[in-house]
């Protein structure tokens, strides 16, 4: 029989790490971030270049790999959000394993009467 063995401590770990990657709305590290300069970057030169074609070029690009960065941020939050309820669960439901063993401890089931050959109960 195979079983499951999640060590909660290192789940959070990684999933820390992965938010760490994500950065946080309105902070200057990680994916967030990055899109945050990059919208800048991308303003500040359509405003410099002062030419109609290449802004429109930029707003093409800017809406497209944003896109791209929006479902990688989505697609993201939801596996670290799915992965965290599903350790919980899992810890949760050994808990819930533990405390009915230990509920069960003492209890002896009645035993089964014997049978004789062809599966007739003794009485």
């Amino acid at each position: 029989m195979s079983g499951w063995n999640i060590s909660p401590q290192e789940v959070g770990s990684v999933l820390s790490a992965t938010a760490a990657h994500l950065g946080e709305e309105g902070g200057s590290d990680g994916l967030l971030g990055q899109m945050d300069r990059m919208e800048t970057d991308i303003t500040q030169a359509s405003t410099h270049i002062n030419s109609s074609p290449v802004s429109f070029a930029l707003g093409e690009f800017a809406e497209y790999y944003f896109g791209l960065m929006g479902d990688m941020l989505s697609l993201t939050a939801s596996a670290l959000e799915a992965t965290s309820e599903a350790t919980t669960a899992y810890v949760e439901g050994n808990t819930e394993m533990a405390l009915e063993a230990q509920r069960n401890a003492g209890e002896v089931p009645e035993p089964e009467p014997p049978t004789r050959p062809g599966n007739a109960q003794i009485v």
